[in-house]
């Protein structure tokens, strides 16, 4: 049975799309089989997969969601899901059914102080929960200020603010297949080591 990991975020903004998409890419081209579950509204993770041949997508909606991750779960060691912002009964259902929840977050206290509903939540349905910092200044102390903001445990990986990810994103790509060996891709490479761990020790 495939492990579900969910991306959520009610604040919009976060990259939670674009480092979603970024992990799929490194699983897919590692050899891992993953399938995408977009249940945002938006749908710009499906239009992302329907640029690629490798990795699968079904664009849900609340009332099949369910049945969509779980069919996507026969059909992979991976699922994915990309959980619209503001569906609290959509996304409690979701992280209920999930090995891990990712919550992406730009790091300043007003955007760490966003995710308390989904810490909440996934406290609530007793499923681990990490928070991925995005869009990390090269430089300054973001990243100190939004650990002293925390609820959660942080991963030690962080996505820096690289136009690399949206111009890659916009293509149907991953940064490291533009930039193979930009820090872009190194901080892709990091995470998803950090994540596989994390998976491992659940």
């Amino acid at each position: 049975m495939a492990q579900i990991i969910t991306f959520a975020q009610q604040k919009g903004g976060a990259g939670k799309t674009t480092a979603l998409a970024q992990l799929a890419q490194h699983w897919a081209a590692a050899g891992r089989s993953v399938e995408l579950v977009d249940l945002d509204p938006q749908g710009s993770l499906a239009r992302w997969a329907g640029m690629r041949e490798d990795i699968g997508c079904r664009q849900s909606s609340d009332w099949k969601a369910s049945s969509d991750i779980r069919s996507a779960a026969r059909e992979a060691d991976l699922v994915l899901v990309d959980c619209p912002g503001n569906a609290d009964i959509l996304l409690r259902a979701t992280i209920r059914d999930s090995d891990l929840v990712i919550a992406p977050s730009q790091p300043s206290a007003m955007d760490i102080w966003a995710l308390d509903p989904v810490v909440d939540m996934a406290a609530r349905e007793k499923t681990p929960l990490r928070v991925l910092l995005t869009r990390v200044p090269p430089t300054g102390t973001a990243v100190e200020v939004a650990k002293g903001a925390l609820k959660a445990d942080l991963l030690a990986s962080h996505i820096g603010n690289r136009v690399v990810f949206q111009q890659a994103f916009a293509q149907g790509k991953a940064a490291s297949e533009l930039q193979r060996r930009s820090k872009a891709a190194a901080e892709v490479t990091a995470l998803a080591k950090e994540v596989e761990g994390v998976l491992a020790g659940l």
